[in-house]
């Protein structure tokens, strides 16, 4: 479970913006996927990158626990992505930057 869970404010701000659904989406700076969990479902494949390797398992404990099967987490950074071009259909970047 995300140490911090995201507000019904927050979500419907980003559900009413953008539309998961069959997507390749590559998340920026996913932490321990608090803004992963509610938006993956919809995805096609969901790559979760954070640099942070106790985010990262934090993530991977809430995914063995409640299983999406699209996401795959990467522990790495961002500045130095090694995935080919057009690999992504969105690339989903929030919280990363405060």
């Amino acid at each position: 479970m995300p140490l911090a869970t995201p507000s019904k404010l927050e979500l419907g701000a980003i559900g009413g913006l953008i539309d998961f659904k069959g997507l390749r989406v590559l998340e920026i700076g996913s932490g321990d996927g608090r803004l992963t969990r509610p938006f993956a479902g919809a995805a096609k494949r969901w790559i979760a990158l954070d640099p942070d390797v106790n985010e990262v398992r934090l993530a991977a404990a809430d995914l063995r626990a409640r299983p999406l099967p699209a996401v795959r987490l990467a522990l790495g950074d961002a500045r130095q992505l090694a995935f080919p071009d057009s690999s992504f259909d969105l690339v989903f970047f929030t919280w990363s930057l405060c």
